[in-house]
């Protein structure tokens, strides 16, 4: 058997081939994971993983991950093409124009960003299409913002699960987790701000002013179910439950037809969209089966790699290598904790580098199911997407190695 470091390069390596290729996402990735499985472990254990990634045994069914994110996403895309249906989205998009366009594009976003949902950019990107349509933004530059701005709060709201697990890790409070890692949230605007002030700096146009209270009582009636959403889910509730709802309260409301709800039923079940969520979420069972990070953070201390290169580079790897949070929080950070928790406390300069290491990971994966999503809702060439990503990307990392290297033990 080969190092398992070096096929889990080796895999990502192929994905990143193949998706130059235009292979489409889910069997790109499902692809990496075969090679992944075949070269570290054992052949008859494929099959078994492949089962693990559907359905964990011993997990209650409101807790299985894969299935969770098949029902969210599937009733997100629902509800997202029966809201486009009904023009629920272009009233949304209209009612938000009234505060100015080109502030508008960023807030829609940036509201639904509050909210932990798996390809949450989606649901962003149906909102604001007709409002990038008459910003006459490039699919890149629309991909672009729509994406950047739904993801600034993994830093600092406590309802992500990024938030949660590194609370446990560490044995410390919520509270002093999102404090360490709060500041990182001001950055990722100001840097996203940039770009996207050069994108917008020739566009906008004027639109007629309305009173604050018209203003509310269009966005409550063109965004309802969204507003749905956010409170429920902030409160706790089971998102397999409450996106269903949702969808069911909103195809009552509309009074939706066969042919609709048929079309809008169609649009949440594609195949390729499905094949593509269980390819990622294969893909982390295989890492974590492989001990594949393990393995790689044990090669980089063989060769002295210093620490700062160590926090910075495996979450870094893990982010780009799953495109999932939780898999970057709870591969890397429990490999990194002698790093982190020291016998003076926590670390709070070596768990920012790590935590905004693994998100810039996310940021630049072309496995991130905002990333795919958006771009192909927009119709946006991944690789010129990342002409507008990875100039703040390389900004923010920068920043939070600055910090590690001035303020660290």
């Amino acid at each position: 058997m080969l190092s398992p470091s070096i096929v889990l390069i080796i895999s990502i390596v192929c994905i990143l081939v193949l998706l130059r290729f235009k292979v489409h996402p889910g069997p790109a990735i499902f692809a990496g994971a075969l090679i992944l499985s075949l070269l570290v472990l054992p052949v008859q254990s494929f099959p078994y993983l492949l089962y693990e990634a559907l359905w964990t045994e011993g997990v209650p069914l409101g807790d299985q991950q894969t299935l969770k994110l098949l029902i969210v996403i599937a009733s997100a895309l629902t509800l997202s093409s029966l809201m486009e249906e009904k023009g629920l989205l272009a009233n949304l998009a209209v009612a938000m124009e009234s505060i100015g366009s080109r502030l508008a594009v960023h807030v829609v976003p940036a509201v639904i960003g509050l909210v932990p949902l798996p390809g949450g950019a989606l649901v962003s990107a149906t909102s604001v299409q007709g409002l990038i349509k008459r910003l006459d933004l490039a699919p890149e530059q629309s991909t672009f913002i729509n994406y950047w701005f739904r993801h600034l709060w993994e830093f600092s709201m406590p309802t992500y699960t990024t938030i949660i697990i590194t609370s446990i890790l560490l044995g410390v409070s919520m509270l002093s987790v999102v404090r360490t890692l709060a500041p990182m949230t001001g950055i990722s605007i100001i840097c996203g701000g940039i770009v996207s002030y050069w994108i917008l700096r020739n566009k906008g146009y004027k639109t007629e002013g309305a009173s604050p209270l018209k203003i509310a009582a269009s966005f409550i009636k063109s965004a309802w179910p969204i507003l749905l959403l956010v409170p429920t889910i902030l409160l706790g509730l089971n998102p397999m439950i409450v996106f269903p709802v949702t969808l069911l309260l909103l195809a009552l409301q509309q009074r939706v037809n066969g042919q609709e709800i048929w079309k809008a039923l169609k649009y949440g079940l594609n195949y390729k969209i499905l094949f593509l969520l269980y390819s990622v979420m294969l893909f982390k069972v295989i890492i974590e089966e492989a001990d594949a990070a393990g393995s790689l953070i044990l090669d980089m201390q063989a060769i002295g790699l210093p620490p700062v290169l160590i926090l910075a580079f495996l979450p870094l790897l893990i982010g780009i290598a799953t495109g999932i949070s939780m898999a970057f929080v709870g591969i890397a950070l429990p490999l990194l904790l002698p790093y982190i928790v020291l016998d003076s406390g926590i670390s709070g300069p070596a768990l920012l580098l790590a935590f905004t290491s693994g998100m810039m990971g996310i940021l630049v994966s072309p496995l991130h199911l905002c990333l795919i999503l958006s771009s192909e809702y927009f119709g946006a060439k991944l690789s010129s997407v990342y002409k507008y990503v990875i100039p703040p990307v390389l900004a923010i990392e920068a920043i939070a190695v600055v910090i590690y290297l001035t303020t660290g033990p």
